[in-house]
């Protein structure tokens, strides 16, 4: 079971930023001790009531943590594309690959509908979502466009490079070099540095819970992290992909669970008791939270109902810490409790990459530490700290 990490949280007010870095530095030097493998950071913008207290920018955060923690890998969790600019992307992941000698996870998503969106390109407006995904899965090619070719060109609906005009008339750089510039000195091609450290580029993860999206991931042999689900809803994601990356890598031997994680809110507590009181109110509203994101409804109860499941009266008037901890999409116990969760989703749908988070607002730092602490301690230890994946990898070595 390969462990990682998404150490920030969600106070509910503005916390002096020096202390809110320690508090994650902490978090990730604990987890880099009980053997996890990434620590991932998120991308939230504008947080004027405290309530998302996250990096604006996670290169610069895994550049922080990079530094302090020598084994542990960095992960952007991820990077909103259509925010960003792809080269500057590009350059600052493949600069971070470098800094920390191959430990970046490179997580891209097209990002929710939130007061952020558009304030840094009026093309990143969710509102109009199929001008937005096009917008994101083209700044995915540019960017891997960018790392795998040494001459890069590209020509999109949203963007050209090199943008055309321009001709070198630098005559130190003569005689100019055919694979960049043509023969009048317009510039042609371009290469973009520094070059990724990992082979080719870091590896590539998307967020996502669409079953078309993990179908994809494994055609391209990217991997996908969703956030938890049923099991039936989890497994229609996972048999795609388990398909497409077995055809794509033309191995025969992918077990269900390879190449996938599942992000899950977690707080392991003294006694079941502690817990429950301690985490039902921050869960009821961090979930009210998640479905005034989506008008729409996606992130409404029914959007949790495993396929094939009604909801039923007593789902309708349950609160919303009920409804999620009766389907194990929420992970909140003892420690007995938590190992025993994990133990059932491995065995019914192959569970084999957890990413462990404790958004929750309204929960003092001292208990999260505690609870990271319980976990480190009496629930990792229950499991080994590696995929599948990763044992084959140091097998093939």
């Amino acid at each position: 079971m390969r462990f990682d990490l998404i150490a920030n949280f969600s106070p509910g007010e503005n916390i002096p930023w020096p202390r809110t870095l320690e508090m994650i530095l902490e978090q990730c030097s604990l987890a880099e001790g009980a053997g996890f493998t990434t620590a991932w950071f998120t991308e939230h913008h504008f947080a004027h009531n405290g309530y998302m207290n996250a990096p604006p920018n996670p290169v610069q955060m895994c550049t922080h943590v990079a530094a302090h923690c020598k084994k542990l890998r960095v992960g952007t969790a991820p990077i909103i594309l259509p925010d960003w600019h792809p080269l500057r992307v590009a350059e600052d992941v493949a600069m971070l690959d470098n800094m920390t000698l191959g430990r970046v996870d490179f997580g891209v998503a097209k990002g929710i509908n939130e007061r952020s969106t558009i304030q840094f390109s009026l093309d990143a407006d969710r509102r109009d979502n199929s001008v937005v995904m096009r917008l994101y899965q083209e700044s995915l090619e540019v960017i891997l466009k960018a790392w795998t070719n040494e001459a890069f060109t590209h020509k999109g609906e949203f963007y050209q490079f090199p943008v055309p005009g321009w001709k070198e008339t630098n005559r130190f750089f003569e005689p100019l070099d055919p694979r960049y510039h043509g023969p009048d000195g317009e510039y042609k091609a371009m290469y973009v540095h520094p070059r990724p450290y990992q082979d080719r580029h870091p590896p590539v993860w998307l967020m996502s819970n669409a079953p078309p999206t993990f179908k994809l991931a494994g055609n391209k042999e990217w991997g996908v992290i969703s956030m938890a689900a049923g099991v039936k809803r989890t497994r229609a994601c996972w048999e795609p992909y388990r398909e497409a990356l077995a055809k794509a890598t033309g191995r025969t031997d992918v077990a269900l669970g390879e190449g996938v994680g599942v992000c899950t809110a977690f707080y392991v507590g003294e006694s079941m008791e502690e817990a429950v009181n301690t985490i039902r109110p921050s869960i009821n509203a961090y979930y009210e939270f998640l479905g005034g994101s989506r008008p729409a409804g996606e992130w409404t109860k029914h959007g949790y109902l495993d396929i094939g499941e009604e909801m039923s009266a007593e789902d309708e008037n349950a609160d919303w810490f009920d409804f999620l901890n009766k389907r194990g999409i929420i992970i909140v116990g003892d420690a007995e409790f938590v190992a025993d969760r994990i133990t059932e989703r491995q065995e019914t749908t192959g569970l084999d990459h957890l990413m462990l988070m404790q958004q929750y607002t309204g929960v003092s730092y001292e208990k999260i530490l505690a609870s990271w602490h319980r976990l480190f301690e009496h629930v990792v230890p229950r499991f080994s700290t590696q995929s599948s994946a990763q044992k084959r990898q140091m097998a093939d070595a």
